[in-house]
């Protein structure tokens, strides 16, 4: 098998109603802009954990992994970079408290989107199609029975099985 190097990013989708959690960036190229609690995989890190890890440093909440709502995938400097969003659910009562890298950590409804600066279009179309979808690529942990981190992320089987 070949390696490459490549960069990849993550984000948690928190979807409440019509509405999707969303961050304003305190710091950076992105400050006062408003996106997804996002950040980047560590090494020896899973990216769906880097989400959850983000999602907690960034909002207080801890979250479960659902699946993964969308893939964002392109060149950056010749390397690929990848950006992978997690729906992720959190608990019916947690409420989202801000850190030192954003102003705010409140849920937006869809409708007051078109209103804000979002950090780019790609993240804008993320949380729209995270309320208008009802698909997603389940997750299914196997690290239990490999003995390592193993994750497969895949359609859920159709109803009425095949034909």
């Amino acid at each position: 098998m070949h390696s490459v190097d490549c960069d990849v990013g993550v984000a948690a989708i928190v979807r409440r109603a019509r509405s999707i959690l969303l961050v304003r960036e305190v710091h950076g190229r992105y400050q006062g802009r408003w996106g997804l609690p996002k950040g980047y995989v560590d090494d020896g890190e899973l990216p769906r954990n880097a989400a959850l890890r983000e999602l907690r440093e960034e909002c207080g909440v801890e979250g479960t992994v659902r699946g993964i709502q969308s893939v964002r995938e392109r060149l950056l400097d010749g390397m690929p970079a990848i950006f992978i969003a997690y729906l992720v659910d959190i608990a019916p009562s947690a409420e989202p408290v801000p850190n030192e890298e954003v102003s705010e950590a409140v849920f937006v409804p869809v409708d007051q989107f078109p209103k804000l600066e979002w950090i780019s279009d790609a993240m804008h179309a993320m949380a729209v199609n995270a309320v208008n979808s009802k698909h997603i690529l389940s997750s299914n942990d196997y690290e239990a029975e490999r003995g390592h981190p193993y994750v497969l992320h895949t359609l859920p089987p159709a109803r009425g099985g095949l034909s």
